[in-house]
């Protein structure tokens, strides 16, 4: 019977090496959950798979989009992915992997969303009056057409309340109205792992990680993209930080501290997000069994 393998984990826990063993091993394809390797401008900064990790192993939705075009949502990853992996299981793939740290992207590929509209031009509209007016005028407007929502939304988050506008917008619905609405697994069993370090070895691999990509070439990486302009950018860590740089002064030593520490508190949120699932099986990297046997077993 065709599988899913799910392989989660906060950001430098290893899921994306551990990802392409496993589909190496099992000659599967890999699909990406991860909400920022879509786009093709952003890479060292998105710990991206290299062309060579890319041709051990058939890689979806990395390097799909450009950040010129409107941002993916959840919603049209959930569609996008799940039609891929039908195709891979019709052309007789046993397994495929599935692997990202943006556990929301994840979320509504395996257990989907509640049937939340989505309009590109409604999503450009919007885009621009951010861009032209400011956030504070569309948040009076989620204020006055969804309290509960503005309420509870992250106001430092454009993207969210951006999106919630076009939910709005589009059906004419508020989120609470949208949400009563069942949502629709996938329809193809699966395998959940998840890798676990002990915090502290996870920050000391993250910060090994940030200084990885300043060696790779992330400060010239960063000023070859639309920093002002793009608010996914403003909106992606190992990204956003070079505004302090480029605008406030900060120091270049700085800003490398402060990407690891908005990295260590991504990693941290992830771990979070990953208690929520009941059918996660954890892999440790401290077990005498390599993390790839210890996932084997249980295929």
């Amino acid at each position: 019977m065709s599988k899913l393998i799910i392989i989660q984990g906060p950001t430098a826990s290893g899921k994306s090496s551990l990802s392409l063993e496993i589909a190496m091993k099992l000659g599967a394809p890999i699909i990406s959950a991860d909400s920022r390797q879509f786009y093709k401008e952003l890479s060292i900064g998105t710990a991206k798979p290299s062309e060579k990790e890319q041709q051990m192993a058939t890689h979806y939705f990395v390097d799909s989009h450009s950040i010129h075009d409107l941002t993916i949502t959840s919603a049209e990853f959930m569609k996008l992915g799940r039609q891929k992996i039908t195709q891979l299981f019709n052309e007789g793939n046993e397994y495929v992997v599935v692997t990202g740290g943006s556990g929301m992207f994840i979320d509504a590929l395996i257990d989907g969303l509640h049937p939340s509209p989505s309009d590109a031009s409604v999503r450009s509209d919007l885009n621009n009056e951010w861009k032209n007016k400011g956030i504070d005028i569309l948040l009076e407007e989620l204020k006055n057409k969804d309290l509960s929502t503005y309420d509870h939304i992250d106001v430092n988050n454009p993207m969210r309340i951006l999106r919630a506008l076009e939910v709005i917008r589009v059906s004419g619905k508020t989120l609470g109205e949208i949400r009563k609405q069942e949502k629709i697994k996938i329809d193809h069993p699966h395998l959940r792992f998840g890798i676990k370090w002990n915090r502290q070895d996870l920050y000391d691999r993250i910060n090994t990680r940030v200084n990885e990509m300043i060696n790779e070439g992330l400060l010239d990486e960063v000023k070859s993209l639309p920093l002002k302009e793009n608010l996914l950018i403003q909106n992606t860590v190992g990204y956003k930080e070079w505004i302090s740089y480029f605008e406030n002064g900060m120091s270049f030593e700085d800003t490398v501290a402060m990407i690891q520490k908005n990295s260590r508190n991504y990693g941290k949120r992830q771990e979070t997000w990953m208690k929520r699932y009941s059918d996660l099986i954890l892999l440790s990297p401290y077990e005498s069994t390599t993390m790839i046997d210890q996932l084997i077993k249980h295929l």
